[in-house]
């Protein structure tokens, strides 16, 4: 079974939003995509750009203007073993480093298993807008409880409830490896046709009947971050 690495990031202070996506895409990534050393050992490699219209929601946040998250990376691995050698390579240490020319030094970063498919829809790849959702369990549940809750009680709302399914184009759960030190236990990707049916998407009834209940049942508020993304960069691999 493979992994994926998940990487919320955000601009350092003096970078612009524009400044940060062509540095991320045109040079940082590049790092690993034209280096044979690191590359042989991911499978897929795509960058998640946030959508200029999502910033807005940055003002309303405690931390105020500018303190959300400009994008989201995801790495696939074939198994744990090829995540560590590639973090065994001599290159990826400069790889590492070259983080602090445009980000801010704090991340959000989890491991997850493979996906598990809630809703695949034949027109997904119409998709204009993706939610990446990176989430910690409430205390009290252990690993094994929540991604089983996760998966089939709350999966299922959208699979059976049809406000709910009707606008989403595609939904995958990533469960997080089990690990003393992780900070995080999954991530959510839901796809939209556009940012404003994302929007209305949280205007249905079965939202505040059937869904955040559940949110505050089986979720650490604290721990849950999003943001509202374009259709991926395939940095490299496969489809």
């Amino acid at each position: 079974m493979g992994i994926k690495l998940f990487a919320f990031s955000r601009r350092r202070n003096g970078v612009t939003v524009e400044e940060f996506q062509h540095y991320w895409e045109g040079v940082h990534a590049r790092q690993v995509a034209d280096k044979p050393s690191l590359r042989r050992h991911v499978r897929r490699y795509e960058l998640n750009h946030r959508l200029h219209e999502d910033y807005a929601r940055d003002r309303f946040r405690p931390e105020g203007a500018g303190a959300g998250w400009d994008g989201v990376a995801v790495m696939w691995f074939d198994s744990p073993a090829d995540f560590e050698a590639m973090q065994a390579e001599p290159a990826f240490s400069a790889h590492a480093g070259d983080g602090a020319e445009f980000r801010d030094e704090a991340q959000l970063v989890v491991l997850t298993h493979d996906p598990e498919v809630i809703v695949s829809k034949p027109n997904c790849g119409d998709a204009g807008a993706k939610m990446v959702c990176i989430l910690r369990r409430k205390a009290g549940f252990d690993l094994a409880k929540f991604h089983e809750h996760w998966l089939h009680h709350h999966g299922g709302l959208f699979r059976h409830v049809p406000e709910l399914h009707e606008p989403l184009l595609a939904y995958e759960q990533n469960h997080g490896v089990a690990s003393p030190n992780a900070d995080f236990d999954g991530v959510t990707e839901q796809w939209f046709r556009s940012y404003q049916s994302f929007l209305a998407s949280l205007e249905v009834e079965a939202v505040e009947r059937d869904v955040n209940p559940d949110l505050a049942y089986f979720l650490d508020p604290a721990g849950t971050e999003f943001i509202m993304a374009a259709p991926p960069t395939v940095v490299f691999g496969d489809e």
